[in-house]
């Protein structure tokens, strides 16, 4: 069924609303949306497309409104973003995706929780020491938006399987926790030729920066993958929360901007920033030439 077939059928579950602007918009609700997809046997996000393309804004996304045109939240409904690790940074990246709207999302990570997750893995409680954090992944996203389409790989990456668990993705969000993890999921995006959005975290400081498939990426940061240490100060240093959800969040707005042809502002560039005073710098790569401190 083709989205304009839907727009009858749509159109008669509109509702009018207004903005705190006071501006007014056509809106559907979620559960308007779940009767439509039961009445035509079509997925959710199919449903929310429709409308979109109609010109009518699933009710969820309405306060994306403003900074996000009807044209924009189609798009994000039509991507696929891998993310590579499920931990403090992956538990918290899979919320805010799901939240902004990405239509599909691969979940990979072969790990389970552990109660040293608890102080900062969004994903982990203590009812779910010992599960597998990618069907935990999984159950939040279809419980905070049943319309995302979830691909889960309880795996660990590695050299063998990176280019089949990318198979899909427009880019890959890399949450994982070792160096030479991170030498090797690069390789797998530049063999599948997507972006990567890499972070790391550590204490309360974090770093991020953005590789597409041409730039020189991690070497100019760690060195050569063969030289490079195999872990960085994570493991040692720990990480405390705000650290996590801070990179996160960095991690998700380049990803918006990247699935929406939007300049990207940390590529060939490494973001650094030590959340507990508030001070970030940005380096200029190759060579990490300072360009600007706040």
């Amino acid at each position: 069924m083709e989205n304009r077939s839907l727009v009858p059928l749509l159109r008669s579950y509109v509702q009018e609303r207004t903005r705190p602007d006071k501006s007014s918009y056509e809106a559907i609700s979620l559960a308007d949306a779940y009767v439509i997809a039961q009445k035509t046997g079509l997925p959710l996000r199919m449903i929310e497309c429709a409308a979109l393309d109609a010109g009518i804004v699933p009710e969820r996304y309405s306060r994306n409104q403003k900074s996000l045109s009807n044209e924009d939240q189609l798009r994000l409904l039509n991507s696929r973003v891998a993310v590579i690790g499920l931990g403090g940074l992956g538990g918290t990246v899979t919320e805010i995706l799901a939240r902004i709207g990405i239509g599909q999302l691969t979940l990979v990570d072969g790990d389970s929780f552990d109660e040293s997750n608890l102080n900062r893995q969004l994903l982990s409680k203590p009812a779910n020491i010992g599960k597998s954090k990618c069907e935990a992944a999984k159950l939040r996203v279809e419980e905070i938006n049943p319309a995302i389409e979830v691909y889960t790989i309880a795996e660990f990456l590695t050299a063998d399987n990176g280019q089949a668990i990318l198979h899909g993705a427009q880019l890959a969000i890399d949450c994982l926790d070792t160096i030479a993890d991170r030498f090797i999921l690069e390789a797998a995006c530049k063999k599948t030729a997507i972006p990567i959005i890499s972070a790391a975290i550590a204490g309360s400081s974090g770093q991020a920066t953005v590789i597409f498939p041409d730039d020189p990426g991690l070497k100019d940061i760690y060195g050569p993958p063969e030289s490079a240490p195999k872990r960085g100060i994570e493991a040692s240093a720990g990480t405390l929360a705000f650290g996590a959800v801070y990179m996160a969040a960095v991690e998700c707005a380049e990803a918006t901007a990247i699935l929406l042809s939007r300049p990207t502002e940390l590529r060939n560039k490494l973001f650094m920033a030590e959340v507990s005073d508030h001070t970030t710098e940005l380096f200029s790569l190759p060579g990490l030439t300072e360009e600007s401190v706040d």
